[in-house]
């Protein structure tokens, strides 16, 4: 008996062609990227972290000066931002609730 709507489980009869490999590289390459400018400062405490040595020291002193350069920019103004409000956030206080001991009080 033939069928006159394929079932939705059949595969089509040319291979389908798709990049998988290369799209996936694509898309964290541009995060990464994007990481690396948005988020300089995580890199810099990452870098200030490592055990000292003098590689540290120059990678610490390489990544301060790309934090410098994104904030001469710009660039992370909206994680600046976004830092900002998640610490008034941790911060507020609900309805009577004691402050935490050695916290710095509300705003």
């Amino acid at each position: 008996m033939p069928r006159e709507t394929p079932s939705p489980i059949d595969l089509p009869d040319d291979p389908v062609e798709a990049p998988g490999l290369g799209w996936t590289a694509g898309v964290i390459a541009i995060a990464s990227l994007l990481l690396l400018a948005i988020n300089a400062v995580a890199l810099r405490d990452w870098a200030n972290d490592l055990t000292p040595s003098p590689v540290q020291a120059q990678l610490a002193d390489a990544t301060q000066g790309w934090l410098d350069v994104t904030e001469a920019v710009g660039i992370g103004k909206p994680r600046a931002w976004l830092h900002d409000q998640w610490k008034k956030a941790e911060n507020a206080r609900f309805g009577g609730a004691a402050p935490d001991e050695g916290a710095p009080p509300a705003p």
